[in-house]
C-alpha cells in the first residue's frame, strides 16, 4: 500500500522453483553422501587428540609417581643412620605411612618430627603412642607436628636427665599444650632432684588430655584432603618405584658417560690450548707467517694430488662401467624375450585397464542411482543401479589384485637377479675406482714442505717444552721455599743487651724508687724524654752520694 494504491504482480516462476528444486535434492545426495566420511574424519581427529592427552597425563603421572618415590627413598636414608640398618628405616617408614594415612598430617613432616623424636628421647616417643601423643597435641594447639616434635623431645630429654626444661616449658606453655599449675609442678619435682619416668609421667598426663585430637581435625574437610593425598602419594610411589628402580642404571650410565665426557672434554681444552701457546711461540718466534705459507702450499699440493687420484679411479672405472653396462643390457634383453616377462606384462595391463574401467563404471552408476532417487516411483531402479555399481566396484578390485599379483610375480621371477646385477655393477665400479685412486702417484712432491713444516714444528714444540721444564723448576723451587721452618731452640734465642738505666731502674725499685723504677723494668722501649729525665734523676743521686762519700757512674 502506497499513498492508497495497491500494486500485485503476477510471475510465473514454475522454471525457477523448478531448478531449485534440482540444486536441493543435488546438493542434499551430496550431504548424504559425504556427511559419514567426515563423521569418520571428525572421529579419527578427536581420537588422536585424545590419545595425545592421553599420552601426555600418562608421562606427566608417571614423572609425579617416580618423585614421590624417590622422595620416600630419601626419607627411608635418612632413618639408617639413626636405626643403625635398612631393614629398620624401611620398616619405620612403612609404620609412618600408615601412620600419615590415619592422620591429617602429610608424610614429609611426620617422618621430619619421628627423626627429631629418635635423637631426643632415644627412641622413646619417635612411634606408637609415643608420636600419637606428639601428634594430638599439635593438632590440639594448630601448630605443624615437627614443631611440636622439638619441643616435647626437649622436654623428655630434660625430664629424664634432670636438666632445666624452663625453655621448653615456655614454649609449651605459650602453645597451651601444659598449664601452669604442672609447670609449676614439674620445676618442684626436678628441684626436689628427680628425674627420669617418674618426672615425665607427669608431662605426659598433661599432654594426654589433647588425646584424639588427630581424629578430630581428621574429620575437617582440610584433614579429609589431607588424607586422602597422602593415600593418593602412596599409589604414586608405590607405582613409580619399580619405574625409579627401572632408571636407576640408566642414570649411572649417564654418569658414567659424563665421567667419560669430562676427561675426553679435558683432553679437548688441553689441545686447544696447546694450539693457543703453539701459534703465540711462532709469532714470538716469527715463524707464523713462515707456517702459513707452507701450509697454503702444502695444502694446494695435495689438492693437485688428490684430484689426479680422482681423476685416475674415474678413468680405471670407465671401462668397468661399459662391461657392466653391457652385462646390464644382456640381461635386460634375456628378460625382454621371456614370454613369461610379456605374459605378466599383460596380466597387469589388464588388471590396471580393468580397474580404471570398472571404477569409472561404478562412480556413474552411483551418479545414476542418486539422480534416480530424486524422480518419485524410481526407487527400484535406482536401488538396481546401485547394486550395478557395487558389482563394477567388485570386479575393480579383482582387477586391481591381478595388477598386484602380475607386478609380485615379476619381483619373485626376475626381482633378485635385478638387485644382484646392480650390487655386482656397484661392487665392480667402486674396486676399479679405488684401484685407480689408490695406485695413482702424486703430481707434485710434497716432501720438502711436510720436511719444512716439521723442522719449524719441532723448534716451536722445543721451544714450548723448555718453557715448561723450567715452570716445573720454578714451581719446585717455590715449594721448597715455602715449607714450614724449623723450630727454634734455646741456642736461637737472641742475646739480652743489658743497659745500665734498666739495671739502675730494678735497684730503685728494690730500695723503694717509687714507680719509675718498675715502670723502666717494664718498658720494652724508653721514650727519649725519659731516657733524659731519669738522666738528671742519676746526677742528682750522685751528688747526694758524693756528700756520703759514695759514688756512681752516670751515663753519659
Amino acid at each position: 500500500m502506497a499513498n492508497g494504491i495497491s500494486y500485485q504482480l503476477n510471475l510465473d516462476n514454475a522454471g525457477f522453483q523448478r531448478g531449485l528444486g534440482e540444486a536441493r535434492s543435488a546438493v542434499s545426495g551430496f550431504s548424504s553422501l559425504v556427511r559419514p566420511q567426515m563423521m569418520m574424519v571428525a572421529a579419527s581427529v578427536a581420537g588422536a587428540a585424545l590419545a595425545v592427552k592421553g599420552i601426555s597425563t600418562a608421562f606427566r603421572e608417571a614423572r609425579a609417581a617416580v618423585g614421590e618415590a624417590a622422595n620416600r627413598e630419601t626419607m627411608e636414608t635418612a632413618f639408617v643412620p639413626l636405626l643403625g640398618s635398612a631393614k629398620a628405616a624401611r620398616e619405620r617408614m612403612a609404620e609412618l605411612a600408615d601412620f600419615a594415612a590415619h592422620t591429617p598430617f602429610q608424610l614429609p613432616g611426620i617422618a621430619a618430627a619421628s627423626r627429631k623424636l629418635e635423637s631426643l628421647t632415644d627412641g622413646a616417643l619417635s612411634t606408637g603412642d609415643g608420636l600419637r601423643l606428639v601428634g594430638d597435641a599439635a593438632s590440639a594447639q594448630n601448630t605443624p607436628i615437627e614443631e611440636m616434635a622439638v619441643t616435647i623431645g626437649r622436654l623428655y630429654s630434660g625430664l629424664d636427665s634432670g636438666r632445666p626444661v624452663g625453655e621448653a616449658m615456655q614454649r609449651l606453655q605459650e602453645l597451651g599444650a601444659i598449664s601452669p599449675d604442672v609447670r609449676a609442678k614439674l620445676e618442684k619435682i626436678q628441684a626436689e632432684g628427680k628425674k627420669g619416668s617418674e618426672v615425665w609421667q607427669v608431662a605426659a598426663e598433661e599432654l594426654a588430655r589433647f588425646s584424639g585430637g588427630m581424629e578430630l581435625q581428621s574429620q575437617t574437610w582440610n584433614g579429609k584432603i589431607s588424607t586422602l593425598s597422602d593415600n593418593w602419594a602412596q599409589v604414586r610411589a608405590e607405582f613409580g618405584k619399580p619405574i625409579m628402580d627401572a632408571l636407576k642404571p640408566l642414570l649411572d650410565e649417564g654418569i658414567g658417560s659424563l665421567e667419560s665426557m669430562a676427561a675426553k672434554a679435558k683432553e679437548i681444552g688441553e689441545t686447544i690450548a696447546f694450539a693457543m701457546r703453539f701459534m703465540i711461540e711462532a709469532f714470538k718466534q716469527g715463524e707464523a707467517w713462515n707456517l702459513a705459507k707452507l701450509g697454503l702450499t702444502l695444502a694446494f699440493q695435495e689438492s693437485v694430488n688428490f684430484l689426479w687420484r680422482v681423476l685416475m679411479g674415474v678413468f680405471e672405472a670407465i671401462p668397468q662401467y661399459l662391461v657392466q653396462a653391457f652385462k646390464q643390457g644382456i640381461m635386460i634383453l634375456d628378460i625382454l624375450t621371456d614370454a613369461a616377462f610379456w605374459r605378466m606384462v599383460g596380466n597387469a595391463f589388464v588388471g590396471v585397464m580393468r580397474m580404471a574401467v570398472n571404477g569409472l563404471l561404478a562412480l556413474l552408476s552411483q551418479g545414476i542411482a542418486s539422480l534416480l532417487d530424486s524422480i518419485p516411483g524410481l526407487g527400484d531402479e535406482a536401488n538396481w543401479m546401485r547394486g550395478l555399481s557395487r558389482e563394477f566396484e567388485r570386479d575393480a578390485n579383482k582387477g586391481k589384485g591381478q595388477a598386484s599379483g602380475a607386478g609380485r610375480a615379476f619381483i619373485d621371477s626376475y626381482g633378485d637377479r635385478i638387485l644382484n646385477q646392480i650390487s655386482d655393477n656397484f661392487s665392480a665400479l667402486q674396486d676399479a675406482f679405488s684401484s685407480g685412486f689408490s695406485q695413482a702417484a702424486d703430481v707434485l712432491d710434497t716432501s720438502g714442505v711436510r720436511a719444512e713444516i716439521s723442522a719449524a714444528s719441532e723448534k716451536i714444540t722445543a721451544s714450548l717444552a723448555a718453557q715448561d721444564k723450567e715452570r716445573a723448576a720454578k714451581e719446585k723451587e717455590d715449594a721448597a721455599k715455602s715449607k714450614p721452618r724449623r723450630q727454634k731452640t734455646e741456642d736461637d734465642a737472641p742475646k739480652i743487651k743489658v743497659n745500665w738505666e734498666t739495671v739502675l731502674a730494678g735497684s730503685l725499685a728494690k730500695v723503694g724508687g717509687g714507680g719509675y723504677g718498675r715502670m723502666m723494668l717494664s718498658a720494652e722501649n724508653v721514650p727519649q724524654k725519659q731516657l733524659a729525665e731519669q738522666k738528671k734523676t742519676n746526677e742528682l743521686l750522685n751528688k747526694l752520694l758524693q756528700k756520703q762519700n759514695g759514688s756512681l757512674a752516670v751515663l753519659g
